[in-house]
């Protein structure tokens, strides 16, 4: 299968400082709106009080409920966010469902790690 663990939001753990604030997951949002930019329709609206790692599981399930009508632009945006094609090609005999929903898992790990990085460098 994946290297992904399907609901598995552990890799969020050593960046608690990060997650548990309200503003980060708003960056969170922004990036992936910026990321899918699909003219002025956002994917992601926020919807919750936006702190902790349930957020991650909400950006999830708004990503999967997505993902099935942008597949014609998927490999564009996939490449933007910058997913592995070997990540994405892992997921391939997976159902449809459970398909969208490691893919969402992936891009959204993906996208957390690059605001992180950013923010790390940023503060040096």
């Amino acid at each position: 299968m994946s290297d992904i663990t399907y609901n598995d939001f552990s890799y969020l753990h050593p960046h608690k400082a990060f997650i548990s604030r309200k503003e980060f997951w708003e960056e969170v949002i922004v990036q992936l709106n910026k990321d899918f930019a699909i003219g002025t329709q956002n994917i992601l609206l926020a919807k919750t009080d936006l702190n902790g790692e349930e957020v991650a599981e909400t950006l999830v399930k708004e990503l999967e409920k997505g993902l099935p009508s942008l597949t014609p632009k998927l490999s564009e945006i996939l490449y933007r966010i910058d997913v592995s094609e070997k990540r994405v090609e892992s997921l391939k005999n997976l159902p449809g469902d459970l398909y969208y929903r490691c893919l969402a898992e992936i891009i959204l790990q993906r996208t957390i790690l690059k605001i992180i990085t950013r923010k790390v460098y940023s503060n040096k």
